[in-house]
């Protein structure tokens, strides 16, 4: 298997490859802000295929990636008047609860199936986002 995205090595191209990383980086904090969300649908194919994580890590990982980015994110709108308090705490209540469960299935869904969820969550949303 070849060096990807993130690897670090002495192979030819690794410097150009941590680059393109660095830009997916770059590009899931500003898309996160410009959008209000979407980050960590970019972050988990930027983590598998980039640096090469497993389904499974990169799901967490991009969770572990989004609380800072998120609560960066939600101060960023805040201060320029475009959120809703009440609206915020209310979805933010349910999500945690979500969050709680989804944390405890991670571990029970096979890796094709979670896969399979993801991308076709990912296709629905650009879908309805289109539309």
């Amino acid at each position: 298997m070849g060096l990807r995205c993130g690897q670090t090595g002495k192979r030819k191209g690794s410097a150009l490859l941590r680059c393109i990383a660095a830009f997916f980086a770059v590009l899931i904090g500003a898309i996160n802000v410009l959008f209000g969300g979407g980050g960590g649908m970019l972050a988990v194919p930027t983590l598998r295929y980039c640096f090469g994580s497993d389904e499974k890590k990169a799901h967490a990982s991009a969770v572990a990636v989004m609380l800072p980015l998120s609560c960066f994110s939600a101060v960023a709108l805040t201060s320029r008047g475009v959120s809703d308090a009440n609206l915020a705490l209310t979805v933010g209540c349910g999500a945690v609860i979500g969050g709680v469960i989804g944390g405890c299935l991670l571990n029970k869904v096979p890796k094709q199936l979670l896969s399979l969820l993801f991308y076709a969550v990912m296709i629905y949303a650009g879908i309805r986002f289109l539309l």
